[in-house]
C-alpha cells in the first residue's frame, strides 16, 4: 500500500539523520568559524571572546570589529555596527533592516542628458572619508553624498535606487553572520581571487560531486592541489560520518583550508585521512597505463618524505590560524591568560601521521568507489598512478583550469582504461530579477574550469 512506502521512506530518512548527519549547533558559539557579510563583501573569522578582527581593504577602508555581541545568537542573524572609537565597532543584534531607499522620492523621465564624466560629485574622496570618521551613521553619509551630487535629482527612480543600493553596500552598518557552507566559501574565494581556487566555480564543483557519486558509506580518494581544500571539504560534507575519504597530497602538507573553516566535528573528521604521494601503497593492477613520465610526480625521495612527515606537525601548528582570512587583533585585558586556558582550539588532525598512512593504505588497497583529481598542474601523470586504486566500473573525475591537458588525457583514457568518457565546460550567468528590470547581469565569470569524467574498465 502507498502508506507503507511513505512509512519506509520516513524511517530511512530518520535513520540517515541519526547515523550520518551530525548534530549542528544553531547558535554562534565561542571557537566556531563564521562568515561575516557586509553587502557583497565576505570574510571568515574564528569567534574568540574578547578579540577584535580587521575587516575591509587596508588603509582608510579598513576597520576593526568586536563580535562578542553575536555569541548565543542564531546563525544568519543581522547586527548593527556601533562605533566605539575611531575605527573600532561593536555589534548588536537587530531585527529591523533599515534601508536608505526612502531617500528616493521622485525622478526624471530618462537619463539621456546625463554624462558620466566623473565631475558630478562635489565632495572629494578625502571629505567623504572625513564624513565617515565624524560619527555620522551610514544613512546620513549616503544622504550627504546624494545631496552633493549634481545629477542625482535628474535620474530616473530606477537609477536612483540602483545608486543608493550601491552606496548602501559600501557605507551600510548592517552585517550578517552566516554558518560556513560550501556555497558560501566557494563564492567568497571566487569573488576575492578566482586564481586562488584554480577558477573552480560553484556550479563546476557541484557537477564534479555529481559525476563521482559522492554519498555516505562509500570509500573515495581525492588528489587536490591549488583549490584551498574546497573539493575535500565538499566531499566530506556529503559523506557525513559514514565512509572513508582519502586525500592524497604532494608536498609538505595537505591543502585543507576549507576543511578547517567548515566547523566539522571530530566524528566527521574521522572519516578523512591523509597520505603523501610518495607513501602510496604498492598494488599490482590488472591493466596499467603507460608509465612514461610518472617519475615527474614522485620526484621526492623516501628520505625527504620522512623528513616532511616529521616536520609536518610543527608546520601545521604554526599555520593553523592562516585558514582564517581575517586578521586577529588581541584586545589587551587582564583576562587574556585565563581566556587562553579556557579556550581549546579544535583538533586539526584526529590521528597521528603513521595511523593516517596506515588507514589510507588500507582503504586504497581495498580499492575506492570514486576518484577525484583537482589540480592546477599537469594531471595526466597523477591520474595514471591513482587510477589503479579505483574499482572497475566506478567513476573518476579530473578537474583542471586548462583544457589542453584534459584533451590529451581524454584520448589516452578512452583508448586504454576508460569508457563513457566526457570532457565538459559549464557556462554560468546570473540574472537580476526585479520589477520591470529582469535581465541577465552585465558582468559574468569568464570560466569555471573543465571536467573530464568517465568510468574505469579493464580491457582484455
Amino acid at each position: 500500500p502507498p502508506h507503507t512506502y511513505v512509512t519506509l521512506f520516513l524511517v530511512q530518512v530518520f535513520y540517515f539523520k541519526i547515523t550520518v548527519m551530525p548534530e549542528e549547533k544553531d547558535e554562534i558559539y565561542d571557537g566556531c568559524t563564521v562568515v561575516v557579510q557586509r553587502g557583497t563583501y565576505m570574510k571568515t573569522c574564528r569567534v574568540l571572546q574578547g578579540r577584535t578582527y580587521a575587516f575591509g581593504k587596508r588603509g582608510d577602508g579598513q576597520f576593526t570589529l568586536n563580535i562578542d555581541g553575536a555569541l548565543g545568537c542564531p546563525f544568519g542573524s543581522s547586527f548593527r555596527m556601533e562605533r566605539m572609537s575611531n575605527k573600532l565597532f561593536s555589534i548588536h543584534k537587530t531585527e529591523e533592516l533599515n534601508t536608505c531607499l526612502d531617500i528616493v522620492k521622485e525622478g526624471g523621465e530618462d537619463n539621456r542628458d546625463l554624462q558620466d564624466d566623473g565631475r558630478s560629485q562635489k565632495l572629494t574622496p578625502e571629505e567623504i572619508i572625513q564624513l565617515k570618521g565624524s560619527g555620522l551613521t551610514g544613512k546620513e553619509v549616503i544622504q550627504t553624498i546624494t545631496e552633493n551630487s549634481t545629477t542625482f535629482k535628474d535620474k530616473t527612480v530606477f537609477s536612483k535606487e540602483k545608486y543608493v543600493n550601491k552606496k548602501q553596500k559600501k557605507y551600510g552598518e548592517i552585517i550578517t553572520i552566516h554558518r560556513p557552507s560550501i556555497r558560501l566559501l566557494s563564492n567568497m574565494y571566487y569573488t576575492l581571487d578566482p586564481l586562488k581556487i584554480a577558477n573552480l566555480r560553484v556550479d563546476t564543483l557541484s557537477q564534479l560531486l555529481c559525476h563521482v557519486n559522492v554519498q555516505p558509506g562509500g570509500s573515495f580518494a581525492v588528489f587536490e592541489s591549488g583549490t584551498q581544500g574546497l573539493v575535500t571539504a565538499a566531499m566530506l560534507h556529503r559523506m557525513g560520518t559514514i565512509g572513508h575519504l582519502v586525500q592524497v597530497y604532494h608536498g609538505n602538507h595537505p591543502q585543507r583550508d576549507a576543511v578547517d573553516l567548515m566547523n566539522f566535528t571530530t566524528k566527521e573528521l574521522e572519516t578523512l585521512s591523509f597520505i603523501n604521494f610518495t607513501k602510496l601503497p604498492d598494488i599490482t593492477p590488472q591493466e596499467e597505463f603507460a608509465t612514461n613520465g610518472t617519475d615527474e610526480v614522485k620526484e621526492l625521495t623516501a628520505e625527504q618524505a620522512d623528513k616532511e612527515l616529521i616536520a609536518e606537525d610543527t608546520h601545521c601548528e604554526t599555520k593553523e590560524m592562516k585558514a582564517d582570512t581575517t586578521e586577529i587583533i588581541e584586545k589587551p585585558s587582564s583576562d587574556t591568560k585565563s581566556m587562553k586556558k579556557e579556550f581549546t582550539r579544535p583538533q586539526k588532525f584526529v590521528r597521528k601521521q603513521e595511523e593516517d598512512i596506515r588507514m589510507s593504505s588500507t582503504v586504497l588497497q581495498g580499492n575506492v568507489e570514486g576518484l577525484v583529481v583537482a589540480c592546477r598542474q599537469y594531471p595526466n601523470n597523477i591520474l595514471r598512478d591513482l587510477l589503479h586504486y579505483l574499482k572497475p566500473g566506478h567513476p573518476f573525475v579530473v578537474f583542471s583550469p586548462y583544457k589542453e591537458p584534459l584533451m590529451e588525457l581524454f584520448m589516452e583514457v578512452k583508448s586504454q582504461n576508460g569508457t563513457n568518457v566526457h570532457l565538459s565546460e559549464t557556462w554560468l550567468r546570473h540574472y537580476q530579477v526585479l520589477p520591470q528590470r529582469t535581465h541577465p547581469d552585465i558582468n559574468m565569470s569568464g570560466g569555471g574550469g573543465y571536467l573530464l569524467y568517465g568510468t574505469r574498465i579493464i580491457k582484455d
